[in-house]
């Protein structure tokens, strides 16, 4: 029997990687992973499903407990070095200085997780890029718009930073090669 009602579990972990991954592959599409989250964030299960002792974590705004950032196992590090950065979407980017990749490892780009109030409700973002077919609109509510500023200076392909944007129970991804329009 599959356990989905914790991200700590290792049915919920797979789970919550497939749901980004498919995520990932329509950007800007709304996934719903409240069925695994356990009663937390869908943020808790994003980073569950990423993260392990292998990778580090910047949390920039401290919305880990000690108990969850225990169990994800990532290093805590530096924003400029995380391959992760966890940050209250609703608050600026201010200071943020994420990992953007070089031209010989642009995959050393950091994956922002932004959590905010409503993904699939607001103001509409228009998307184009890579996995869409011409444009795609995702609408996010409680994005502070400086973090669009800031994700367009971060952004120069191949290099920039990835989106993951989560409310209470769901996702929307944002690759670094797709063009944002507030």
């Amino acid at each position: 029997m599959i356990d989905l009602d914790h991200p700590w579990t290792a049915d919920g972990q797979r789970l919550a990687f497939r749901a980004v991954l498919e995520a990932w592959s329509r950007p800007g599409t709304v996934a719903d992973v409240a069925a695994w989250c356990g009663g937390s964030r869908a943020r808790t299960a994003v980073l569950a499903g990423l993260c392990d002792a292998a990778t580090t974590l910047h949390d920039a705004h401290g919305l880990l407990g000690d108990g969850d950032r225990s169990r994800l196992g990532a290093r805590s590090v530096v924003a400029d070095s995380a391959a992760f950065i966890l940050a209250d979407g609703t608050r600026p980017p201010d200071g943020l200085a994420p990992a953007c990749g070089s031209l010989l490892a642009p995959e050393q780009g950091a994956t922002l997780v932004l959590d905010c109030q409503a993904v699939g409700e607001g103001p509409a973002l228009r998307l184009r890029g890579p996995g869409i077919e011409s444009s795609a609109e995702l609408r996010v509510l409680g994005i502070d718009p400086r973090w669009w500023t800031a994700r367009a200076a971060w952004c120069a392909f191949p290099l920039g930073v990835d989106l993951i944007l989560c409310d209470a129970r769901r996702i929307a991804c944002i690759p670094r090669t797709v063009a944002v329009e507030a």
